[in-house]
């Protein structure tokens, strides 16, 4: 998962979207809004917070 400034980079290019990000317990709380002119449907969101719930692989050594 990306870290908060670089996932702001990425949606700074898209009008309308706005994407804050919070530690809670073991996790992240992920907050996605989109304007109707973003061109984002609900459908776009929820994969994208499908794509954020995937578990991160991190090597052991």
């Amino acid at each position: 998962m990306k870290s908060e400034p670089e996932l702001a980079e990425l949606v700074a290019t898209v009008e309308g979207v706005e994407v804050t990000m919070a530690e809670k317990g073991f996790g992240t709380r992920v907050l996605l809004r989109a304007s109707e002119h973003s061109g984002l449907h609900e459908a776009d969101l929820e994969a994208l917070l499908d794509r954020f719930a995937e578990p991160q692989r991190r090597p052991f050594s």
